[in-house]
């Protein structure tokens, strides 16, 4: 015995020194002559516990509880390997069993909570928080998890509200500034969203993404006044593989498909890098194949508004489709209209990824096809559960996800030539044509729009760009600037998506001498009555290196023609494979010379534009970018051929 309590007063003293590998091997070798000792199985569980061995923890944790029914801290520690373990409901059980034995035990209390977030059982989770303030009203951690559950809960003036009394408890707490940024994003307070990014960067220069959403941000307000050392820095960052950079912010920074790969790959390895990949194979014996579509975009959305008319011209005697819609985004007359068309569509908001995935593949899913990748309200995590055999990159985000269990992205040779293959982590593979779907057609609104009612001269000539606004880098807009300077009687219409964009877009353009008079911004509009306002411009010019996607081909419906500049990556191409489809190829441009000097000679040359215009119309009539029925039947191909390959 004495033997005994020596080795063990040696290892627990290795232990508080943080040597836990050696204070290991010590427990583990007194363990076998006591085995019935409920301290020595709790601190070994501890260990493993801390070494993220956590299937060991649990079986230490458990023999402790065998012997001592009433360790507290054994139960808090079971319940925390199960829940790193994703097994929540096993990890509920565990927490109410400690708050039975000591019901103001906040830890158990904060740990169950996390529990019912992870489960989206929110009101429980809530409750449990409640509890906790009753304890201890100044617990700021927890005012910030709140802020987290009502901001899921799109009640952001709760969440905000939250957010502001742990910043009043604990103004260091760095991670409540990153939270309540991204809340004031949602809600397009963009300035307030920078100041609390710039405090969570004062209390933590390294911390993961901060300094990207910092400059996707002012993006988003057309705010370049330290654009080229931002962009140089974020460059170096990414050679250094620091976590700078969410994927979907560096696609309207650079065509350098290298970094967006890389972005990429950071990105998944931060985010998914404790998950666990699923191998399943598809039946032989399906009479159909099973289409798992995954949106948070199943409404009045650009994304929806190009795939309609597949979901609509889907083969049923070949094909079953799903749909699994997910995200707050409300659902409207288009979410009505395109339910008909799935044979089931399941609203996923109360499940958790690892749920979902789950049921996708009891459903039997042969194919699940993520129309979102990284973009805004993306559940990218399902497919790392894998929710189907084969799972596809497709359309609503134009870059690699730099992940492995994403399996295709689906493309054409114009928008990843075949030399660029490499700087993508998926397989690629083709249409035959433009791999933008299209409506055949598009409601467009009767009404009758006039250049005077818009504010646009009556002969002038109406450069326009449509875009969203963090796609205008300050390159482009010199350029937009050169053209408008270049072309006599010539202005620029663009979309005003927000007050704080459109003031710096007009202070840019007095730097670059330009009277503010000739930059004239159109307010939004129905997308019926938007596609009706298109008529009145005569050239659109192209964002660059993010270009136009559903914007180029609503331009090209509508009869105006596209000037655009080809890049390396997928985001820059979009709209190059779109023209190529219509025959005009001689309005893709390969570097920014080009592109200036074209929009400056159609701008001065009237007859050039009208042929220019005609052609379009008839190559339009010609070309297969709205024929939905050609196109449903080569994506069906293609998803068939793919079954056949994995088999």
């Amino acid at each position: 015995m004495v033997n005994f309590e020596k080795r063990f007063e040696e290892s627990f003293i290795l232990h508080k020194q943080g040597k836990i590998q050696e204070a290991l091997e010590l427990y583990l070798e007194i363990l076998p002559e006591q085995k019935n000792n409920s301290k020595l199985n709790f601190l070994i569980g501890i260990i493993y516990l801390q070494l993220k061995k956590f299937n060991l923890a649990v079986d230490f944790f458990e023999r402790t509880i065998n012997l001592d029914k009433n360790n507290i801290g054994a139960y808090n520690n079971l319940g925390a390997s199960l829940q790193q373990l994703n097994k929540f409901e096993d990890a509920i059980k565990i927490y109410n069993k400690v708050l039975k034995l000591k019901p103001d035990f906040t830890d158990a209390l904060n740990n169950l909570a996390i529990c019912l977030v992870n489960l989206k059982k929110y009101s429980q989770a809530i409750s449990s928080y409640e509890e906790i303030l009753k304890i201890n009203k100044n617990n700021f951690i927890v005012y910030n998890n709140l802020g987290n559950i009502y901001k899921e809960l799109n009640q952001y003036k709760n969440s905000i509200k939250n957010y502001n009394k742990a910043l009043e408890i604990n103004p260091n707490y760095h991670l409540t500034y990153l939270n309540l940024g991204d809340t004031l994003n949602e809600l397009k307070d963009y300035n307030g969203a920078i100041r609390s990014y710039k405090n969570l960067i004062k209390l933590n220069p390294k911390h993961q993404f901060v300094e990207g959403k910092i400059l996707h941000t002012n993006m988003l307000i057309s705010d370049w006044e330290t654009f080229d050392n931002d962009l140089k820095n974020l460059f170096i960052s990414l050679e250094k593989k620091e976590e700078i950079i969410d994927p979907f912010a560096i696609l309207s920074l650079t065509e350098k498909t290298n970094y967006n790969k890389l972005a990429s790959e950071i990105y998944s390895n931060y985010k998914f890098q404790s998950q666990l990949e699923k191998k399943i194979n598809i039946k032989k014996n399906n009479l159909k194949l099973k289409l798992g579509y995954f949106s948070p975009d199943f409404c009045e959305h650009p994304v929806l508004h190009l795939i309609f008319d597949v979901f609509k011209n889907h083969n049923k005697s070949k094909f079953e489709i799903f749909a699994f819609s997910f995200g707050p985004r409300k659902k409207d007359r288009m979410t009505d209209q395109v339910k008909k068309h799935f044979n089931k569509f399941i609203d996923i908001n109360d499940k958790t990824d690892e749920e979902v995935a789950e049921i996708s593949r009891k459903m039997g899913i042969d194919i699940a096809i993520d129309l979102c990748g990284f973009t805004n309200f993306n559940r990218a995590k399902i497919f790392s559960y894998r929710a189907a055999p084969i799972q596809i990159n497709y359309l609503g985000y134009p870059g690699t996800m730099g992940a492995k269990f994403i399996d295709y992205l689906i493309a054409d040779k114009i928008v990843i030539p075949e030399n660029q293959k490499l700087n993508y982590s998926e397989e690629i593979v083709y249409l035959p044509n433009c791999y933008q779907p299209n409506m055949t057609k598009k409601n467009i609104s009767k009404k009758k729009f006039s250049r005077s009612e818009e504010n646009l001269p009556l002969n002038a000539v109406v450069f326009c760009n449509f875009n969203s606004n963090y796609k205008i880098t300050p390159d482009i807009f010199k350029i937009w600037m050169k053209i408008i300077k270049n072309v006599p009687n010539s202005v620029l219409w663009l979309l005003e998506t927000n007050s704080e964009s459109s003031k710096n877009i007009l202070k840019e353009a007095k730097k670059n001498n330009i009277d503010i008079k000739k930059i004239i911004f159109a307010k939004y509009l129905p997308n019926d009555e938007h596609l009706k306002r298109i008529e009145l411009a005569d050239i659109f010019l192209d964002t660059f290196p993010y270009t136009a996607h559903t914007t180029a081909s609503d331009f090209i419906r509508m009869g105006v023609p596209l000037i655009t500049l080809a890049g390396e990556s997928f985001a820059s191409r979009v709209a190059a494979s779109i023209l190529n489809e219509v025959n005009l190829n001689e309005l893709v441009t390969k570097n920014k010379n080009d592109y200036q000097n074209l929009a400056i000679d159609i701008g001065n040359d009237k007859k050039k534009l009208s042929n220019l215009k005609e052609k379009l119309k008839g190559s339009i009539s010609k070309s297969n970018l709205f024929n939905s029925i050609l196109y449903t039947k080569q994506l069906e191909d293609l998803f068939i051929n793919l079954s056949k390959k994995n088999k």
